[in-house]
């Protein structure tokens, strides 16, 4: 395991392996899953959390959303946008 790569990259790549391993076209984020990417992110410094407004600012993107899976599901896509980029 390569121990310089982010721990939310790690967890996105096990996600995403396990999804194309199952065959699944869709990615599905359950709350629990969305909770702990989020709280991973953040440990990160990838998301910041908006007290006042209950909101969680992606500081990647400028993005802000309500709830963990919304910002869960945006990350994964934001992300997987930006290693095809990179390629």
């Amino acid at each position: 395991m390569d121990e310089t790569i982010p721990n939310y990259e790690r967890f996105e790549r096990r996600q995403l392996a396990t999804d194309r391993d199952t065959g699944t076209d869709s990615l599905r984020i359950d709350e629990s899953l969305a909770h702990d990417l989020v709280e991973d992110l953040r440990a990160a410094g990838v998301v910041d959390v908006i007290p006042a407004e209950q909101l969680l600012a992606h500081s990647l993107s400028g993005e802000v959303f309500e709830s963990n899976q919304a910002l869960a599901y945006f990350h994964v896509g934001w992300a997987a946008a930006k290693s095809r980029n990179d390629e």
